[in-house]
């Protein structure tokens, strides 16, 4: 079995302790690697691809063995001084558990998710207007909320929305661009007061109305992207030859390339009273 992820200590903890006026960072980082190609990890880190793809991820070992693990170091050490982290394939796994930890234990953790994979089609991706972009997705979720409303008499689990994961993406990659889409409807549709058809649609795929069951929705096995709000930083950066709009290498720049081509906006729930913002 390849190693996905590890445990990283910072041993110069006890030293903040007398800053109270600053954020201590954590103790301790609990994070996980994006997908390697090569022939040791290729084909388990694959199929962990297709069980994101498919909304059963919470069933493979190599999540159910992060659980376990995550779960004993908060036991242990609290919940303020851990943070999760990810990139792509670990992208999924600490949001995952992040959603997890909370469903299930009630504990909530710093999550920093980077270039997370969206199992929806890339919309942002394509040409067009921002207009025909949005009608699409109302469209859609009309539509699909519709259809499972009639078929499956779906009952929507609310999300708590406390828990706001730090999201870190770039438009110009496909795999985690349409999460910028994705809040856009949320805030249009919050504003408009069809903030119920929008989660309904994001949480019914063609899959579900096919084979799923009529009931309420198991927030286990819904789509990742899915979260009621979060803390996103958009890297405007363009890719090149040597650093794609993918890689983890693309967040490790200086801090003066980065200022001039980052958006961050904190989407919360319209309930509260704020929308959100997406800068443009």
């Amino acid at each position: 079995m390849s190693i996905y992820g590890a445990v990283f200590e910072y041993e110069r903890y006890n030293l903040h302790q007398d800053t109270p006026h600053l954020k201590a960072p954590p103790r301790y980082v609990i994070a996980f690697r994006g997908t390697i190609l090569e022939s040791e990890t290729i084909l388990s880190d694959m199929k962990l691809n297709f069980r994101i793809f498919f909304n059963i991820l919470p069933g493979g070992r190599r999540f159910m063995h992060a659980i376990q693990t995550i779960h004993t170091m908060v036991v242990r050490h609290s919940e303020p001084v851990i943070w999760l982290a990810g990139h792509s394939l670990g992208a999924a796994l600490a949001l995952l558990a992040g959603k997890t930890m909370i469903r299930d234990f009630g504990f909530f953790l710093e999550a920093h998710i980077f270039n997370p994979l969206v199992v929806s089609f890339p919309l942002e991706q394509l040409p067009g207007s921002k207009m025909l972009k949005g009608v699409f997705r109302i469209t859609r979720s009309v539509i699909k909320t519709t259809v499972a409303t009639v078929l499956k008499d779906v009952k929507i689990q609310e999300d708590d929305p406390s828990w706001i994961p730090c999201l870190y993406v770039n438009p110009a990659d496909p795999i985690c661009s349409e999460y910028i889409g994705y809040f856009k409807h949320k805030i249009f549709m919050s504003k408009i007061g069809a903030s119920q058809i929008e989660k309904t649609g994001a949480r019914t795929s063609v899959r579900s109305l096919l084979v799923g069951r009529k009931g309420t929705s198991d927030s286990s096995t819904e789509p990742l992207h899915l979260l009621p709000s979060a803390d996103m930083t958009i890297n405007k950066n363009k890719p090149t030859e040597s650093k794609t709009a993918h890689g983890l290498h693309q967040w490790w720049e200086q801090d003066s390339v980065l200022r001039a081509n980052w958006e961050s906006c904190c989407i919360r729930p319209y309930s509260e009273g704020k929308s959100g913002k997406l800068l443009n």
